[in-house]
């Protein structure tokens, strides 16, 4: 820079000589003019020659161009884009996350405990698994990266890089994301500490997921996974399901991080083979020691369902599948009540469902509301563990045989629909062919078309013969409808603002743009709530709902994620605050994917 200075005066001062015919005139200006000719040409001769030889990030066509150089301080940050690609294309390495010691060192970087206190204060802590809290697959086996940037220098040096020369990473997120902004700023002062210099590259959602990771065109990634059960990680973490290997067959290739690990396969295969919790439990927490061990992924904390209701309402729990807070409705109580009474609930949604037909609609408040009306043979556990519902598990015979994929099944004996009809057999095969027959159907359709047929032994019992193995067969017998319904409809055709119950409560009424209003099916006989009403008040004003549950209007509220919100709710004394940790959880993750 020096050199530069001197330069650009010298030949300030040798222009306005040389403009000046005065002074060209006259002989000792003349010598002068000369002499500083003689002087610029030297030192620009110098400069020239000095630029070759240093290893500069500017001098982009160097021969000697490498990493080995320094910011003024490592307190400095590059705020100029084109300036840190510069610096970021003179590196040597062109796959620097390829190195076990940066990638652990990154991880060792990240303040998350700072991550989640700025973003939940209390009411959150710092993920170590690929499972929330409650689940029976938890493994804590990131709890080693604790926030240590002695640690992360020590792992940076022995790749090559420091404060003096420091790594230039990226990190990207969708761009609409106010809480992962937040967590991107912070990972960036916690990297300029330790000697790595961020920059932040955010896109568009379509974008994000379209362009950036499913081409692995990134770094360093933010966005959240949903683990529900072990499954879900044969779509994460097999090498074949790099999103490159997409086709019609292999589809749902969500390893954006390009990770291949042949034992990490073996272990994915053995899980889509088994339904044992225990042998399950084995190869997921084998996995988890062996992804945190390679440093691919970063847990950073699991994202929360937060709910208010009235403290005189007792036995309310939340899933974490959904955030459903009716799933134990049959064991809600009031603190004081006489057993004359007829007692109803009031619910708050800001979400209005378009339909009650559950394979036209995914939607949270519709989920909710069927959870109450609609039963299937089964229905999923907190850990992804089918239990039974409608059906009797200890008579049903699942077939091993590796030939003939056949699973015989019998319903349970005291299940009705709301009319009192019992559900039978029959129901069952008329509902999985209506769901083949309609055309419109996509929920589940590749894995439906594999049930071969459905043959009838009696009311109670029946066989599904598969033309091949299906792991999570259960999932196609979530719900189920009458016979005759199905004998004068399209399934496409039905249940859009009514849907009839085989559950604890039927429906009642549905004012369009109001409520949803149910009463007790008399015909269910599996349980028995307290409440005999639900009324369902939709409003997509949050703040007026909110309102609402202040001033008692509304006994049950789902609430936003909102660090103000939650604490005003903990200081009102007639609401209790629940917080439940869901199986979507963000998390750091690195791509592995090398450049060419």
């Amino acid at each position: 820079m020096l050199h530069v200075f001197l330069l650009g005066n010298l030949y300030k001062i040798f222009l306005r000589l040389t403009n000046n015919t005065d002074l060209v005139k006259n002989k000792f200006s003349r010598k002068l003019i000369l002499f500083l000719s003689l002087v610029f040409f030297i030192i620009n001769f110098i400069f020239a020659i000095s630029c070759k030889n240093i290893d500069s990030p500017f001098n982009l066509n160097s021969e000697q161009n490498d990493s080995n150089f320094s910011i003024n301080s490592p307190e400095d940050k590059i705020e100029d884009e084109e300036l840190f690609y510069k610096f970021k294309n003179s590196q040597k390495e062109k796959n620097p996350l390829s190195n076990l010691n940066i990638r652990q060192a990154i991880f060792f970087a990240i303040d998350r405990e700072r991550i989640v206190q700025e973003l939940f204060g209390d009411n959150n802590k710092v993920l170590n698994s690929f499972f929330n809290e409650t689940s029976y697959f938890k493994k804590s086996s990131w709890s080693k990266y604790s926030y240590n940037p002695q640690k992360a220098k020590e792992l940076l040096s022995m790749a090559g890089y420091d404060a003096d020369n420091p790594l230039f990473l990226t990190i990207g997120a969708i761009n609409n994301s106010p809480s992962r902004t937040k967590i991107e700023n912070i990972i960036r002062e916690n990297f300029n500490d330790v000697g790595i210099e961020l920059w932040i590259v955010n896109k568009p959602p379509n974008e994000w997921y379209g362009s950036i990771l499913k081409k692995g065109n990134f770094e360093l990634g933010i966005w959240s996974l949903y683990t529900f059960g072990s499954g879900e990680l044969i779509n994460y973490l097999n090498s074949l399901k790099i999103p490159v290997n997409e086709t019609e067959e292999n589809k749902n290739c969500s390893n954006f991080y390009w990770y291949k690990n042949e034992n990490i396969d073996l272990m994915l295969d053995k899980i889509a083979k088994t339904e044992n919790i225990d042998e399950l439990k084995t190869y997921t927490d084998e996995i988890q020691e062996k992804i945190s061990e390679d440093a691919i992924i970063l847990p950073l904390f699991s994202r929360m369902f937060v709910v208010a209701h009235k403290k005189e309402i007792n036995n309310i729990q939340v899933s974490t599948i959904d955030g459903n807070f009716f799933k134990n409705i049959e064991n809600w109580t009031l603190n004081e009540t006489k057993n004359d009474q007829s007692h109803s609930v009031i619910i708050g949604m800001s979400s209005e469902p378009n339909t009650l037909n559950p394979f036209f609609e995914e939607n949270t408040s519709m989920n909710y509301i069927n959870s109450l009306m609609v039963n299937g043979l089964w229905e999923l556990d907190e850990n992804a563990i089918y239990q039974p519902a409608l059906v009797d598990e200890d008579a049903s015979q699942l077939s091993e045989n590796e030939f003939l994929n056949v699973k015989k099944i019998k319903l349970r004996e005291n299940i009705f629909w709301e009319n009192g009809d019992p559900i039978t057999s029959d129901d069952v095969k008329a509902t999985v062919n209506a769901i083949l027959e309609d055309k419109s159907i996509l929920k589940f359709k590749d894995d439906y078309e594999k049930i071969e047929k459905i043959e009838i032994i009696n009311n109670k019992e029946f066989e599904v013969y598969f033309k091949e193995n299906i792991r999570d067969w259960k999932k196609l017998f979530l719900y189920i409808f009458p016979k005759k319904d199905l004998d004068q409809n399209n399934l496409s055709n039905l249940y859009e603002n009514y849907i009839v119950s085989s559950g604890p409560y039927k429906f009642k009424e549905w004012e369009k743009g109001q409520h949803i209003s149910l009463t007790l099916n008399a015909n269910h006989k599996i349980s028995h709530p307290f409440f005999n009403e639900i009324e369902i008040i939709f409003n997509n004003e949050e703040n007026l709902l909110i309102e609402s549950l202040e001033k008692g209007d509304i006994d049950i509220l789902s609430l936003p994620v909102d660090l103000k919100l939650i604490e005003e709710i903990k200081a009102n004394k007639k609401l209790n605050l629940i917080l439940k940790e869901s199986n979507l959880w963000e998390h750091v993750a690195i791509c592995m994917k090398t450049e060419e």
